[in-house]
């Protein structure tokens, strides 16, 4: 069993000395029977909450009221929820009521899609009641129970279903398909920012392009920010989603090249995303705009981050749709820059305003550091302070 499991185990076993039942669930246990990467580990017990708070030194309420307590220990943290069962959803995420059960199959009935649905043992054994190992190995996304009563009770369930299959490459259960064909327009009624994030995730997916020949054909991006404006932005974007994207900020990015109409501010504030994947959007648009005027020159490469490299690289090569540019290729490049930032120069301000006491600080010390920048970042001038100097002498003289 996978070690992160392994660490779980004492938590289980804590629970059971106490006379309660425990076992692993949710993405973790689908994950594990997919052979892939696990994530948190969540945990399922008949114990109420406030059992949960007396049985372990370290806890947090994280979500006490729908019967959440996140447990620390061995400096990991660990999710330990109540078997429950909920009543009317009246906002379009939460029960206006939650009972706690004994029952670990009612639990696991109100979860969202058979492949969540799957609980395991401390020793590995499987408990599926819905099936979804089988799920599992036909590769199909199915709801528990009728769809339709799924995605109203939260309507992102049918975004979380478009991220899986960006994620996983399944396909999904005709009736799934058809559910969320009907029931499109209800992700109107949610935030946002919620959609933002299963959107984000879709568009990192393996199988992004899989996900989003779905949201074609079931026309969901009627219901979306901007999309549901540019029927044609959506047909055209469809035919750039070849591999998955680095960053929602790549993605972002792309959409704006393809209808430079629709400004990154309007995306940015139209999807309420943050203010840094805002930055980072504009940064990858002026130095992809950059490339596409001088090609991979000095200036082009100094306004990227190093850190950026891949998704700038990833970027040009899906507008361009064939393998133009590569990472080492840009990174070395990026490497032989004389400075990376305008910290590394050899000569500041108050140099500046040391050679030339008889002006006063204003706008002419930064128009002055940006020609010094510029022309050490070309390689036309040595980042040597004693070079610089002389360099400014002259620009002064020229200037005045």
């Amino acid at each position: 069993m996978n070690v992160r499991f392994q660490n779980a185990i004492p938590i289980i076993e804590t629970l059971e000395r106490a006379g309660y039942e425990a076992v692993f669930v949710g993405g973790a246990v689908r994950d594990r029977l997919l052979a892939r990467d696990i994530g948190d580990i969540d945990i399922a017990t008949n114990a109420k909450p406030d059992v949960v708070q007396q049985l372990f030194a370290k806890t947090i309420p994280i979500g006490i009221e729908h019967g959440t307590v996140l447990v620390l220990y061995n400096d990991e943290a660990f999710e330990v929820t109540t078997y429950r069962i909920d009543g009317e959803y009246d906002d379009f995420r939460h029960p206006n009521q939650v009972v706690f059960v004994s029952d670990l199959e009612k639990d696991l009935a109100r979860r969202d899609f058979t492949i969540n649905a799957i609980a395991m043992t401390k020793t590995g054994d499987i408990i599926d009641p819905f099936h979804g190992q089988e799920d599992l190995h036909r590769k199909v996304i199915k709801t528990v129970h009728n769809p339709s009563d799924r995605f109203q009770e939260d309507p992102l369930r049918m975004m979380r279903a478009l991220r899986f299959l960006s994620q996983l490459g399944f396909e999904l259960d005709s009736n799934t398909e058809q559910a969320i064909i009907r029931n499109g327009s209800l992700l109107t009624e949610i935030a946002v920012e919620r959609i933002a994030v299963e959107l984000e995730k879709l568009v990192l997916g393996k199988f992004v392009t899989k996900a989003f020949e779905t949201i074609t054909i079931s026309k969901i991006y009627k219901y979306l920010p901007i999309f549901q404006e540019h029927e044609k932005l959506v047909r055209e974007a469809k035919t750039y989603m070849k591999s998955p994207f680095l960053s929602m900020a790549e993605w972002i990015t792309l959409l704006h090249q393809l209808d430079s109409s629709i400004t990154i501010e309007h995306w940015c504030k139209s999807w309420k995303l943050s203010n840094v994947l805002r930055n980072k959007s504009k940064l990858l648009d002026s130095v992809y705009k950059c490339y596409k005027l001088n090609g991979l020159r000095k200036g082009c490469l100094y306004l990227l981050k190093e850190a950026y490299i891949s998704e700038f690289v990833h970027l040009v090569n899906t507008m361009e749709q064939k393998k133009t540019l590569y990472d080492n290729e840009v990174f070395h490049a990026y490497q032989s820059l004389p400075i990376t930032n305008r910290s590394e120069l050899q000569l500041n301000g108050n140099d500046l305003l040391e050679m030339v006491p008889n002006l006063q600080e204003g706008p002419w010390i930064a128009q002055l550091l940006k020609a010094v920048e510029e022309e050490v970042v070309n390689g036309t001038l040595a980042n040597k302070k004693e070079d610089i100097k002389e360099w400014v002498w002259e620009w002064i003289r020229e200037n005045n």
